[in-house]
């Protein structure tokens, strides 16, 4: 079994020591160092707004605000499930009745 390496960087950041109180006293209470806790953190939150974003991405292209390359950019979907097309659909023949109506 080959195992891959993940690659990282090395970030230099500043906070302000009010936060940085924080995450002491967080990692602390979690019996984990610094450095990790801030890890953990930072990639729950960009997981949580890669979520969000992905969320967004299927609303926008249900109500056609954004193009099946841009929904396939941000879902990471390969293919659409049906049920978003099947509501796409549903929204574009609504937009043809009404506009028949007229």
């Amino acid at each position: 079994m080959v195992r891959e390496e993940k690659k990282t960087i090395q970030l230099g950041l500043r906070i302000d020591s009010d936060l940085l109180k924080d995450i002491e006293y967080l990692s602390k209470s979690e019996g984990v160092d610094k450095m990790s806790w801030i890890k953990r953190a930072l990639a729950d939150f960009v997981n949580e707004e890669k979520d969000a974003m992905s969320k967004e991405a299927v609303k926008d292209y249900i109500g056609l605000v954004i193009d099946e390359r841009d929904f396939r950019e941000f879902t990471g979907f390969s293919k659409i499930p049906k049920d978003i097309e099947e509501a796409r659909k549903e929204v574009l023949n609504k937009i043809k009745d009404e506009a028949i109506e007229k």
